[in-house]
């Protein structure tokens, strides 16, 4: 039986994780900002599930719940996956709301990780899973500082791979696109400050002309599936899409910035001492 510590459970891609966590009998730490809003866990799986409260924004309480998570067992699998968007052009972007924005989906995170590190290291084992985005690929229009914030845990999740695979830790980018939960709705950041110079562009960025129904194509049930038996298996993956979207976000991208290093190789090599 594992245990495992999963950030932002109250719904979307975090509940789907933590119900086939529990579902196939292990253990699960359930944590949300309000923890009544994942209390039905421990409803439910009295003798696996226990619900704490977690804002990533706070150094304290985060400690408070590593103490709290760890008294319940060593925590084998971690998995980062709160985290919100922000939609504002780079010029309209409020400083305070980018700087909450990185303290919830990237520094906080990484805060997680060093409280949970020396357990894992004394154990020699655990697996460390941070959901970032498909956005961490490219930057998107009016979603440049979401993007930025996910592809810095992205980069981050990448070298941490390389520094701890010696010591049996294992760790996973998951990169979701578009999911079917609330992060479309009320959990949506934006901006105040608009300017009439972007204007033009505002129908494909700006949060109040975002369609929040629930018309996704990704099934974060499933996803969270998806995560619980790639993890069970014990399977060496370091970035995992999901969703078809995705896939596709991923094939263009790549294959377009292939195309441009091959058209201006020449001149980048031409950057070498003779």
């Amino acid at each position: 039986m594992k245990t495992w510590l999963i950030t932002g459970c109250s719904d979307g891609l975090g509940k789907g994780i933590a119900q086939a966590v529990l579902e196939n009998g292990d253990r699960a730490v359930v944590t949300a900002r309000d923890a009544e809003h994942v209390r039905h866990f421990e409803t439910e799986y009295p003798q696996q599930a226990l619900a704490l409260a977690l804002d990533l924004s706070r150094a304290e309480s985060i400690e408070e719940a590593v103490d709290a998570a760890q008294q319940f067992g060593p925590i084998d699998v971690l998995v980062n996956n709160a985290g919100h968007g922000y939609r504002a052009a780079i010029e309209e972007s409020e400083p305070e709301a980018v700087r909450e924005l990185f303290e919830t989906n990237f520094f906080g995170p990484m805060h997680l990780i060093h409280a949970l590190l020396p357990s894992m290291r004394q154990a020699h084992s655990g697996l460390i899973i941070n959901v970032t985005s498909i956005g961490a690929l490219r930057g998107a229009l009016g979603n440049g500082y979401y993007s930025a914030s996910k592809g810095a845990m992205e980069l981050a999740t990448e070298a941490l791979g390389l520094e701890v695979r010696h010591l049996g830790i294992r760790t996973m980018c998951v990169e979701p696109g578009a999911m079917r939960t609330g992060f479309y709705g009320s959990r949506m950041g934006g901006t105040h400050h608009t300017i009439a110079d972007y204007d033009p562009l505002a129908k494909r960025y700006r949060k109040e002309e975002i369609d929040g129904s629930a018309k996704q194509p990704d099934d974060p049930m499933r996803c969270g599936r998806i995560i619980y038996e790639i993890a069970k298996s014990g399977a060496d993956v370091h970035h995992l899409l999901l969703g078809s979207d995705a896939v596709r976000v991923a094939e263009n991208y790549y294959t377009n910035r292939l195309h441009e290093i091959g058209a201006w190789k020449t001149v980048s090599e031409e950057a070498d001492f003779e």
